[in-house]
């Protein structure tokens, strides 16, 4: 019974959205009463209030109280909203939203190194600054790193990328509180996060793409991982509270760097001879 009225719910969900976008309405315009769309798709009027609820929430009409509700402004931004939560059904889809990001992510930092300005590159800095000799939990560092790449969107210049990112990691968030308490990889991600940063620094779109990559694939291995492992642990895990220090991933970045800068100097070197 409860699937039957989910499916109702659902199908009324999807008919008013497809009736207040059909271009009947511009924004602005005063949408029917609950009482009107009750009669029109035949159903109660629980139905209809929830359909309407949901799109409050997404930002696709807006109730005004004692007045009525009007539909808000059509972009970009209300159609990430409407359709990014509803491939999220269950964690094969958190996979694919994933798979999603990685696309998202590797197009943003290409396109920051060739656009991102000298303010933003310096607010990309403030977050390594920060984190250099510092202790900080892993929630903060999930904070500040859900931030840095979202300034690499920014940076990109391109608003659909910075939305589309936006949006994904508001539900990731939602979906996997617990993800970076079960296993940070505070390491790993702050040396691609430094590479990146060097690489759009430098203004090497093809580099900083492949860092990028390089990072998302880890990302989507680890949490990979962390799906597959059984829900205790994952429950015991999500209450640590580690204090992390990052020095060392400078270092470590630091060392790669220098590493490839020798390579490049001997092949220099090699092709002199």
């Amino acid at each position: 019974m409860a699937e039957v009225k989910k499916h109702t719910a659902d199908r009324v969900y999807e008919n008013l959205f497809h009736m207040l976008l059909s271009g009947d309405y511009a924004p602005g315009d005063k949408i029917p009463s609950e009482h009107e769309l009750k009669q029109k798709f035949n159903v109660s009027r629980n139905t209809i209030r929830a359909a309407l609820n949901r799109m409050n929430t997404l930002g696709i009409i807006e109730t005004r109280q004692g007045d009525g509700t009007y539909l808000k402004g059509v972009g970009t931004g209300m159609y990430l909203n409407s359709f990014v939560p509803s491939i999220l059904a269950n964690a094969d889809d958190l996979m694919g939203l994933l798979a999603m990001r990685r696309g998202v992510e590797v197009s943003a930092a290409r396109l920051a190194a060739i656009n991102a300005t000298e303010e933003e590159l310096q607010e990309m800095q403030e977050y390594f600054d920060f984190l250099h000799d510092k202790d900080i939990n892993n929630q903060a560092f999930a904070s500040m790193t859900s931030e840095f790449h979202h300034k690499i969107a920014v940076a990109s210049k391109n608003p659909l990328l910075a939305d589309m990112l936006e949006v994904i990691a508001w539900i990731i968030t939602a979906k996997m509180a617990d993800f970076l308490v079960y296993r940070p990889n505070v390491a790993d991600s702050s040396y691609y996060h430094y590479m990146i940063f060097r690489c759009i620094k430098q203004r090497k779109p093809d580099e900083a793409a492949f860092m990028m990559d390089c990072h998302m694939k880890l990302l989507i291995d680890t949490v990979g991982e962390y799906l597959r492992n059984d829900e205790p642990h994952r429950k015991e895990n999500s209450m640590r509270q580690d204090t992390i220090r990052v020095t060392h991933i400078f270092e470590k970045s630091e060392d790669a760097q220098n590493d490839r800068d020798s390579q490049d100097n001997e092949s220099d070197g090699a092709d002199s001879l």
